[in-house]
C-alpha cells in the first residue's frame, strides 16, 4: 500500500512538473520560427508565411508553414508566390 502511493505521489509530482516546465522549455507544442517567415502574393492577396515546428518531449514531429492573408487584396500586388 505505502509501495503504491510513493508511486502515485511520484507520478503526480512528475506530471506537475513536465505541465509547469513545457511553455518555458518548448516541450510541447507548434513553435514559431519568425526568421524562416516570407511574404508574397496569391493571386491578387499578399499571404504571410509563418514556419512551424511541432513538438513531442522536443522531438520535431510536423514542420511547415501556415498561410496568413495580410490586409485586402489589390491590383499593385508584384511578388507572386512560385506554388
Amino acid at each position: 500500500m505505502i509501495a503504491k502511493f510513493k508511486f502515485l505521489t511520484g507520478l503526480a509530482v512528475t506530471v506537475a512538473a513536465l505541465t509547469v516546465t513545457s511553455p518555458l522549455t518548448d516541450m510541447f507544442g507548434k513553435h514559431y520560427n519568425q526568421n524562416q517567415d516570407f511574404t508574397c502574393c496569391k493571386g491578387n492577396q499578399l499571404v504571410l508565411h509563418h514556419f512551424y515546428n511541432t513538438r513531442v518531449f522536443w522531438v520535431n514531429v510536423n514542420s511547415g508553414y501556415v498561410l496568413e492573408p495580410i490586409g485586402k487584396p489589390t491590383e499593385g500586388c508584384n511578388v507572386s508566390c512560385g506554388d
